[in-house]
């Protein structure tokens, strides 16, 4: 018997199981309803005149209504999780795991900024820069440094909840429903993630570099990203990478001409030679090796967190539904 277009519609949605939306749509519903409303709003904030030693503070405001709209979306949502069976169920663990991973993200970057310093690729070209905040004072300088921090950990916290948390779970789920084994299933969604990251930050590529390194660095961004959500089953760890990232690249040794606070700004030079594999590649490995040192010193075991494989393995044949 002929479908209707309503059936049909039903089907490509829900599938054969009306509980659930399937996996393609639930990663979509998050991206739609987080992105709609970043940009949205960021608009209307283009139209507001607010002073400049808040700098992108204010995407924390968006980054709260994006979150809310998403949370109230997911609940109206046949069988959409919470926001919190992504990884954002904050405890002490959660603490924890974030200031390990600000720490690891200070430690990489160090590295990172050694080796520019070190092979010619990065020039000092000013010291206690305040930015925006020139000519106002200390306090002045205080503020912009806080709404730095503030912006940067919003944005981390909505990067990685879409691209770690929703696409990775989301997909991990879809793959095992149609009879990619758990653990394969994590790792192909993990590397799907990298190859959805990366290229769409080539288009955002930071001051001196080619936008075939912006590529290269968030691809290998993406890696380590992905490796602390598998493994440790949280957004801390991650969410902890991307603000120290940031922050660090904004205003501890921050861009030349940057209106950011920084204490030093250095002037970069990013190709897509062989310095700049070695810039991309060695920091990167030292820190998966740190993730790797925090799972088995915090876990016991370098392994796929036990309760994200337990969610992936529940949905394990039953493509039908996803």
């Amino acid at each position: 018997m002929a479908l209707s277009a309503t059936d049909v519609v039903r089907r490509v949605v829900w599938g054969r199981d009306r509980r659930r939306i399937r996996a393609t749509w639930r990663i979509l519903l998050g991206f739609g309803v987080v992105l709609g409303v970043l940009l949205g709003g960021g608009r209307l904030l283009e139209r507001v005149d607010l002073p400049s030693v808040l700098v992108n503070g204010p995407v924390a405001l968006l980054v709260v209504a994006a979150l809310g709209a998403y949370a109230l979306v997911a609940s109206l949502v046949p069988g959409e999780r919470p926001l919190r069976g992504y990884g954002l169920e904050v405890d002490r663990r959660w603490a924890r795991d974030f200031l390990a991973a600000v720490a690891a993200g200070c430690v990489f970057q160090g590295l990172l900024t050694g080796l520019l310093l070190a092979t010619g690729s990065g020039r000092v070209v000013e010291t206690l820069s305040p930015g925006v905040a020139s000519g106002n004072g200390a306090p002045a300088v205080v503020v912009a440094v806080a709404a730095t921090a503030l912006a940067f950990a919003a944005i981390g916290l909505w990067e990685e909840l879409l691209f770690r948390g929703v696409f990775i779970l989301n997909a991990s789920e879809g793959l095992a429903a149609r009879g990619l084994s758990p653990r394969r299933a994590v790792w192909a969604a993990g590397g799907a993630n990298v190859l959805v990251f990366g290229p769409a930050h080539a288009l955002v590529a930071a001051q001196g570099a080619t936008p075939l390194f912006a590529a290269g660095q968030a691809m290998a961004a993406a890696v380590y990203f992905a490796a602390a959500y598998v493994l440790t089953g949280s957004l801390a760890f991650p969410v902890g990478l991307h603000f120290a990232t940031n922050f660090w690249v904004a205003s501890v040794f921050g861009q030349a001409g940057s209106g950011f606070p920084a204490l030093v700004r250095l002037e970069r030079s990013l190709g897509s030679g062989p310095v700049e594999l070695l810039l991309l590649g060695l920091p990167s490995l030292a820190l998966l090796a740190l993730i790797a040192a925090w799972v088995r010193v915090t876990r016991g075991s370098v392994t796929i967190d036990e309760s994200l494989m337990e969610v992936v393995r529940s949905r394990r044949g039953s493509a039908a539904a996803e």
